[in-house]
């Protein structure tokens, strides 16, 4: 089948994912081993790849995920999360981007 769509995925560095933990509001839904996340996500990957999904990991720094949360007055959280990749993936400017 051939790819029609593509998402982005927050990818996490192992060395960040302690702090990833410790930040994000949703931890309780994720695993606690990063090792584990790894399996878990790359099944996911193959199954939306499956459907003409391609899913793409997006290196995400955490600190600089806060910080833009922070900026926006939100929470770390799935939702965020999508919304920062987009936006990595998009190109669009991640500083100075509200309108006053």
């Amino acid at each position: 089948m051939a790819i029609q769509h593509q998402a982005g995925i927050c990818w996490i560095k192992e060395d960040q994912w302690q702090r990833f933990l410790e930040v994000t509001e949703d931890a309780d839904m994720l695993e606690n081993d990063w090792h584990d996340w790894v399996r878990k996500t790359e099944e996911m990957i193959e199954t939306f790849s499956a459907k003409g999904i391609d899913v793409v990991k997006v290196p995400v720094d955490v600190e600089e995920l806060i910080s833009w949360c922070h900026e926006k007055e939100r929470t770390v959280n799935s939702s965020s999360r999508a919304e920062y990749v987009t936006k990595l993936m998009t190109g669009q400017p991640l500083q100075g981007d509200t309108t006053h």
